[in-house]
């Protein structure tokens, strides 16, 4: 039809309508078709995602779908480049089937964010490698890097995370929504989040997070950090025995926490160094077996 569909049409049952303007390529590694002949459609998928980010176009809205089973392996640095500017990676699949990224073989092995618009949706990140140091690397360039509805685990106490997500310095709008973080405790990574210097209006909204980090889940303290930050809803655990934070800023930050609810093993404050920061119903334990404190201790009266 020339005009297109004036009602929306149903596919076994289900409503489908184009939700996205670009072209969606898919990813199978168990298809079973040659590699050479693999051209990214459902029938006929591509076997990485690496692959089809080459067959995606800059700025269109391309969607790369990643079928349950499939298992990419990240062994190298750089091993997958996120160079095509407006690419969403979505996994497809649940428990043990859910599409899954893994770095193995090195602990250089990386993912390269290096252009803007950039999102994993619903993928899994697992660590499969002695201490894989910044596993996501996002250039100045990823603007608007987002993150959400993910899990990230490491399959032994040897086996982990160094530092998961290193931003640059002005790789601003970095979103981390709605993820799910357990790291076998035993595991010491260093940190979740590590920004090397001013990052914009980052975003940390509804995310579950268990793990030992050394020095804090989110370490985003560098100097002059004044982008603005928004926590919320988010529940922190940090396990290490160290002093050691949910969340680190630096002292000039004007951030925003709300309705927070962390924990930390190290008898140590769950947030350092919010002093210009504004804090709404947040609460933080430092021992296991008992009840939680609103923090910060002091109040206002208003008038």
């Amino acid at each position: 039809m020339s005009n297109g569909f004036k009602r929306m049409i149903e596919l076994n049952g289900m409503p489908y309508h184009l939700s996205h303007p670009g072209e969606t390529f898919w990813v199978d590694e168990n298809a079973g078709n040659g590699v050479n002949n693999r051209r990214g459609t459902f029938a006929n998928p591509d076997s990485t995602i690496e692959s089809c980010m080459s067959r995606c176009t800059s700025g269109r809205g391309d969607v790369i779908m990643v079928k349950p089973g499939h298992i990419e392996n990240i062994s190298a640095a750089a091993d997958l480049v996120c160079d095509v500017i407006g690419v969403t990676i979505i996994g497809l699949g649940s428990g043990d089937d859910q599409a899954k990224i893994v770095f193995d073989t090195a602990d250089t092995a990386d993912i390269d964010v290096s252009v803007s618009n950039v999102t994993f949706d619903h993928m899994w990140f697992e660590c499969n490698f002695a201490d894989v140091d910044g596993a996501i690397d996002v250039a100045a360039t990823g603007t608007y890097f987002t993150i959400q509805n993910c899990r990230f685990t490491n399959t032994s106490t040897i086996l982990n995370f160094e530092e998961v997500i290193n931003l640059a310095a002005a790789a601003n709008y970095f979103s981390f929504l709605n993820n799910d973080v357990h790291l076998i405790e035993g595991s010491t990574a260093e940190s979740l989040v590590f920004t090397q210097g001013e990052c914009l209006a980052m975003r940390v909204i509804g995310n579950n997070i268990v793990g030992e980090f050394s020095t804090s889940i989110f370490d985003v303290d560098a100097t002059a950090l004044t982008g603005g930050p928004i926590f919320r809803n988010n529940f922190m655990i940090n396990l290490t025995a160290a002093a050691d934070y949910c969340v680190e800023i630096d002292a000039t930050t004007v951030a925003i926490f709300c309705n927070e609810r962390y924990g930390t093993g190290g008898a140590d404050e769950p947030l350092n160094d919010a002093a210009a920061s504004f804090l709404i119903d947040c609460h933080g334990v430092d021992t296991a077996n008992t009840s939680s404190i609103l923090w910060p201790t002091t109040t206002v009266t208003w008038p």
